[in-house]
């Protein structure tokens, strides 16, 4: 009876962005790699999708450009850990609501914080980091992707789940700002 089930199928699906924050003299602000990232992913991907940023109270004005995007929840970490960047908190704290959400695809600009949390993220997960993408592609839950030093086309490993990817700077225009509604999750991080 067994060999009627396919017991090595994921149940992943969607995508998750993690937007990083830029505290600036007029407020804080989504970094353009991020906001450009975010805008790709919510036009390509036919799933859900979440937002995943870290910071106070005072991100709550980005809620509506971020859900204006398409994004569906924003999973909002407010505790003091998670206020100042540290690599090990983000990415443990990103585990964990990966580990909630089960996503199919975790996508992150190619920053030099992003760089660093996608590095983390991938070995966390055991599943390969697509570094430095010019261009990605969903199809079917499947992320596929341009790495930029080489110039080629490469598709993800097809069996690990989720398929994490950073995304190179002006590789997309940043999107218009549109004002949308969504749902709000505030989370904690592992202390």
């Amino acid at each position: 009876m067994l060999d009627r089930y396919d017991l090595d199928q994921s149940t992943a699906s969607g995508a998750l962005v993690w937007l990083e924050i830029l505290r600036c003299p007029d407020g804080p602000r989504i970094a353009d790699v991020s906001l450009q990232v975010l805008g790709e992913v919510c036009r390509i991907n036919s799933g859900r999708t979440f937002a995943v940023i870290f910071g106070g109270a005072d991100l709550k004005p980005l809620y509506p450009q971020i859900f204006g995007q398409g994004v569906g929840t924003i999973y909002h970490v407010r505790d003091p850990d998670s206020e100042c960047y540290d690599s090990n908190t983000y990415s443990i704290t990103i585990c964990d609501i990966i580990d909630r959400v089960t996503p199919a695809v975790v996508v992150l600009g190619a920053s030099e914080r992003g760089n660093q949390i996608g590095e983390k993220i991938a070995s966390m997960l055991g599943v390969e980091l697509n570094p430095d993408c010019t261009r990605i592609m969903i199809d079917d839950r499947m992320l596929s992707t341009e790495p930029a030093p080489l110039g080629q086309f490469h598709m993800a490993n097809r069996k690990k789940f989720p398929q994490v990817a950073t995304v190179r700077l002006d590789s997309y225009p940043t999107p218009e700002i549109v004002k949308g509604q969504g749902t709000a999750i505030y989370w904690q991080s592992r202390r």
